[in-house]
């Protein structure tokens, strides 16, 4: 016997049923699950009500996956009605849509609204989302202790973000007394379970020797390629660095250049300026002034000191461009303005 199964009179109470007869239980995990769910079937079990279906239905018109096309204000309203029945994921990417203006007007008192929801359910990503706004007062009035205590939760249970970002705190003193040791600890957690700014950071621990840490170049540089494999531009200059000065393992100029050339095409300013230096001095690569001031030069521009400074020592010296005197201690007096001991002590003698 065929039975006619009318979608639209199934309660939404009954959405959880329904996807079970759908496609068959949600073993854990379940949001996994969700996202191997065929765009088709994943409708209908949103149709009738199903939350995680209708979060995740939103989700993919948000960025326009699966084969739909990307339609911010239709995502909206699925995850708003998915948020509404108290899901938590939900409810934490609907405060995301607020707070990213993604579908609706960017509004951070409501997005930490919809992050308190989520966050008191105990979502570690709403309880990481929620502790920042309180830290950098977005939506919210400025609360370190607050900040620090959503942080702190997301982080104990086990998210990397939350757990780099305590680290962070503790490494600078923002909100808490600086401790090292902590820092290490936190950052070893979250290393350990593959956040590549965690991993970088670690590596330095190792590279200085810090707090429980006892130095250790190599098991540093260990911690470092593991930041490079995941294409952490940070690291990829530290590990041009580690080539360049042998921290770590044996000094090669190559190596040097082509880890300073990759973070430099992705826009790190030290990373440029390094790789300017290789140019000018013949480092790993043959010796080009003026490849070596047009890569010092990008740097500059984005207010690197010692870029700046560089920049206006090769314009009074003539090195990779024509002699601008002017030109030089324009670039002096901006590294100067920046913090450069040594553009102002140029500037002093010029005087």
């Amino acid at each position: 016997m065929k039975i006619a199964v009318n979608l639209k009179r199934l309660r939404p109470a009954a959405g959880a049923l329904f996807l079970f007869f759908l496609i068959g239980p949600l073993s854990a995990p379940a949001e996994e699950s969700l996202k191997e769910i065929p765009v088709d079937r994943l409708i209908k079990a949103a149709e009738n009500g199903d939350a995680p279906s209708q979060c995740e239905l939103g989700l993919r018109y948000l960025d326009g996956k699966n084969g739909l096309e990307k339609d911010p204000i239709l995502a909206t309203r699925w995850i708003r009605e998915a948020a509404a029945q108290d899901y938590a994921e939900a409810q934490y990417q609907f405060g995301r849509c607020f707070a990213r203006g993604r579908g609706l007007e960017q509004i951070p008192s409501d997005a930490v609204q919809w992050y308190v929801k989520a966050a008191e359910q105990g979502h570690p990503k709403a309880e990481y989302a929620l502790g920042n706004s309180y830290m950098n007062g977005f939506g919210v009035a400025k609360n370190e202790t607050e900040g620090l205590k959503w942080i702190r939760k997301a982080a104990e249970e086990g998210l990397p973000e939350a757990q780099c970002r305590l680290a962070g705190c503790y490494l600078t003193g923002e909100g808490v007394e600086t401790d090292a040791s902590q820092a290490a600890r936190w950052f070893r957690a979250a290393a350990e379970q593959g956040l590549a700014e965690a991993q970088c950071q670690l590596a330095h621990f190792y590279f200085v020797g810090k707090a429980e840490i006892k130095k250790d170049a190599a098991e540093g540089a260990r911690w470092l390629r593991k930041a490079v494999d995941q294409g952490y531009t940070e690291a990829q200059y530290q590990f041009g660095r580690c080539f360049a000065h042998g921290r770590g393992m044996n000094v090669f100029p190559g190596g040097a250049f082509q880890w300073y050339q990759t973070a430099a095409e992705k826009g790190h300013a030290k990373a440029e300026f390094s790789l300017g230096i290789c140019y000018l001095d013949g480092f790993g690569v043959k010796q080009d002034a003026a490849e070596g001031v047009r890569w010092i030069r990008k740097a500059a521009d984005r207010g690197l000191p010692e870029a700046e400074n560089r920049l206006g020592v090769c314009y009074l010296t003539g090195e990779g461009v024509e002699v601008n005197p002017e030109e030089g201690l324009a670039w002096l007096q901006k590294a100067a303005d920046h913090g450069s001991r040594a553009a102002r002590e140029s500037l002093d003698k010029v005087k």
